[in-house]
């Protein structure tokens, strides 16, 4: 019976890391041993369980569906390890935490070195990544989402709004020209995200109670948002972007603010979110705590930016 807990829950770190190396890694075992683990798996059961490659490992349809069974498995020893470790209140192991790729910026990063800090036991592993994950199923103690619609059977915790602005660089307005009104956007080269999951290319302002949405397009769409704001450093177009993606390009004068008195208005809310648990663990507990505090309302990066002004 040993055996087998040991062989579906590498099994099911395979299937969370796909790939036989960072299983192994996760798990502190060599990666042969991952691969023999899985081939006495699939060798006692009788079916195919991964597809292997030179590069890359993925599960056949069976494979993925035992290792959910092991992705449970794991999942309530790290219940149990919490509710250990809450008893003691010990903020300690490893904390795995998704982020929003285009969140993923300088800004956070340094809003992460500190929460490591203030915890020298605990180690952090952060992943960046665009799509909605399963949060059980693919390891990971909590998600930092920028989404409408955080995923069902999870707890949403609500962080902050993303504030945006209207900007375009000073080359592209002396080549182009200021816009004087919303309507002017229709004539400009307007740099839109565009992702597998969302689409942005209609953008909401509200100036004294009055809300208008305009429909923009432009030669060039971005599904990153990061790279948005490279474009319209660049003198590619207007952008519609995220605050938390600026440092100091005002300031210095790289971009321009268009429009000021037209507020953008989009509802982009940032979640913290984390499986539903009976007992959390205190380094996911004190690390919702942390973010809670530290990208509040206002977020860091607005503080940040108020104070340099």
């Amino acid at each position: 019976m040993l055996d087998h807990l040991q062989q579906i829950v590498v099994l099911a770190t395979v299937a969370q890391e796909q790939h036989f190396t960072r299983a192994a890694e996760r798990l502190g075992i060599s990666k042969s041993q991952v691969s023999k683990q899985v081939r006495y798996l699939e060798d006692r059961l009788g079916v195919q369980l991964v597809q292997r490659n030179t590069r890359s490992v993925s599960l056949t349809e069976i494979g993925a569906q035992y290792a959910d069974y092991g992705a449970q498995l794991m999942a309530t020893l790290d219940e149990a390890e919490a509710m250990v470790a809450g008893y003691r209140d010990e903020v300690t192991g490893k904390l795995r935490i998704g982020v929003a790729q285009s969140f993923g910026n300088t800004l956070i990063t340094r809003s992460f070195a500190t929460f490591r800090q203030n915890y020298p036991a605990l180690d952090l592993d952060i992943t960046l990544f665009d799509h909605r994950p399963n949060l059980v199923e693919e390891g990971y103690d909590c998600w930092v989402a920028i989404h409408e619609q955080p995923p069902e059977g999870m707890v949403a915790r609500k962080l902050a709004d993303c504030q945006f602005k209207l900007v375009a660089s000073p080359d592209y307005l002396a080549r182009q020209g200021t816009p004087s009104q919303l309507s002017d956007l229709r004539h400009h080269d307007c740099i839109t995200y565009q992702s597998r999951e969302r689409s942005y290319d209609k953008w909401p302002f509200n100036k004294a109670g009055n809300e208008q949405v305009v429909r923009v397009s432009g030669r060039y769409n971005i599904n990153n948002a990061p790279a948005v704001l490279e474009a319209v450093k660049a003198g590619m177009g207007v952008a519609y972007l995220a605050t938390y993606l600026l440092d100091d390009e005002l300031q210095k004068g790289e971009l321009v603010e268009i429009l000021p008195d037209w507020r953008p208005c989009l509802a982009l809310p940032i979640y913290i979110v984390y499986p539903r648990r009976k007992h959390l663990a205190p380094k996911v507990r004190e690390f919702i705590d942390f973010m809670l505090e530290e990208v509040g309302d206002p977020p860091v990066w607005d503080r940040l930016h108020a104070s340099n002004r």
